[in-house]
């Protein structure tokens, strides 16, 4: 029979072997909801590119000369509009991968490519927009993710390269 001493004695080490799995399990399910989170918001951007209104800005943008002007940018009716819708939703991606709500390899995959050349397009008209409104804030966003996205360019292939051994 065991005395009291050693009952208490067992029941405090299993005490702490239940806190500790415990926390450990929280860790668990913390990655989990973050890794989940993350999944939802990659869906949610993949979604908000596929909307008529974003694709036909998109369209516009990317027809634009590299380094438009911002008098090139006013002398067609919707140049700017689609711009700017353009730019207010990679504004949103920028804060999504520095805020670590998005991968920067999910934004990579999922668009890299694309918002390069958008930046490309609309660096000089952003430019003139932030000495218009007399600060720097204007598509912040959009050039740091560009910064963080060449890194990428420099070291990725296409995925029709990276991917080709790949099976279902």
């Amino acid at each position: 029979m065991l005395s009291l001493d050693t009952l208490a004695s067992l029941a405090e080490v299993f005490g702490a072997l239940v806190l500790v799995g415990s926390i450990g399990f929280a860790f668990v399910q913390l990655a989990h909801f973050r890794r989940q989170r993350s999944d939802m918001a990659a869906v949610e951007l993949a979604r908000s590119f596929q909307t008529p209104e974003f694709a036909r800005a998109m369209r516009i943008v990317l027809s634009l000369p590299d380094g438009v002007s911002p008098e090139e940018m006013e002398a067609v009716p919707g140049r700017e509009d689609a711009a700017m819708l353009v730019s207010l939703t990679l504004e949103s991606v920028g804060i999504m991968v520095h805020r670590r709500v998005i991968s920067i390899d999910a934004v990579w995959e999922l668009m890299g490519g694309m918002v390069l050349a958008v930046w490309r397009k609309i660096h000089v008209w952003a430019e003139h927009q932030r000495q218009e409104q007399g600060g720097e804030k204007f598509d912040e966003w959009i050039q740091w993710l560009c910064g963080q996205l060449e890194r990428y360019a420099s070291e990725s292939e296409p995925a029709y390269r990276k991917y080709r051994e790949w099976r279902p």
